[in-house]
């Protein structure tokens, strides 16, 4: 027997396995891989995503947490595009997750919301330049005390106890300059929604339709707008240390206005409501 042939032989299969596991690392660190300086933009639920998906120059879309994640280009920016589930436990995790595999620079989140204060309509645009997990606090005696949240801060790198989460404040300057704009939006009935800058947002894991709610978010917190996801995603990006920054369209009154509920209202305007935030969105990264 050719003793050199033997041992080929056998080295041959092995090498192909190597060739195969390593192919396969290579691929797979390669659809964690995101274009450099790219901006994570965040939506709750499809609608509110639709009109981003249509602008984005897609170049792959990867599955993370069964969702899809868009990557590709919005005017030549670099964009991941996710969907990050309704509420804040998905929103959360969803954003811990693409941060550590998309590293971005910065996240954006767009979305409908619940007018609080009645100077909101349905159909503005609201940024916020601080948010609120409303429902965070101490049931006692005295009804409910809200609380601040501690959380491991990227800035303070220590543990940080915070009443609310502030907007990156370039970022919000970026936003200031947009309402010089005026970004073209979808009428709701014969009024142009505006967009209005600064206040204070609220989230919690509750629709609310209830205008004694409502009145007490406006009341506690000052609030302009509530949902389900924004106080969640700033939480995660504070304690990252990523910027951040929220767009929120009104698609209701909190607790209904006339002979109309919350529920009657959204599910008559979150389009509109939706496509409205997003064209402002897609405003926004241009001037990035």
């Amino acid at each position: 027997m050719n003793t050199s042939k033997h041992h080929l032989s056998r080295i041959i299969p092995f090498i192909f396995c190597i060739l195969i596991l390593a192919s396969g690392l290579w691929f797979g660190c390669s659809a964690n891989r995101a274009p450099k300086q790219s901006t994570l933009v965040l939506y709750a639920f499809p609608a509110e995503g639709e009109l981003l998906a249509r602008k984005i120059a897609i170049e792959r879309i990867d599955t993370v947490l069964g969702r899809p994640v868009h990557i590709g280009t919005i005017y030549d920016r670099n964009i991941v595009l996710a969907e990050s589930g309704v509420g804040l436990t998905n929103a959360a995790m969803t954003t811990q997750t693409l941060l550590d595999r998309y590293h971005p620079l910065r996240v954006i989140f767009t979305g409908i919301a619940g007018a609080i204060d009645t100077s909101v309509h349905i159909g503005d645009i609201v940024v916020c330049d601080r948010w609120i997990t409303h429902d965070y606090g101490y049931y006692g005696p005295n009804d409910f005390e809200p609380g601040a949240i501690e959380i491991y801060s990227a800035a303070h790198d220590s543990i940080t106890a915070f009443p609310c989460f502030m907007i990156d404040s370039a970022l919000f300057a970026h936003a200031i300059a947009l309402t010089e704009a005026a970004p073209a939006l979808d009428a709701i009935g014969e009024r142009l929604p505006s967009l209005l800058v600064g206040g204070a947002g609220v989230s919690g894991n509750s629709f609310i339709d209830n205008r004694n709610k409502r009145h007490w978010l406006s009341f506690t917190f000052e609030a302009r707008v509530t949902d389900m996801e924004s106080a969640a995603v700033a939480q995660v990006c504070t304690a990252n240390g990523v910027p951040y920054i929220v767009f929120r369209s009104a698609s209701d009154l909190a607790g209904g206005s006339g002979s109309a509920t919350a529920r009657e209202e959204l599910d008559k305007f979150f389009k509109v409501a939706a496509r409205n935030s997003a064209r402002v969105v897609l405003d926004y990264i241009e001037m990035l």
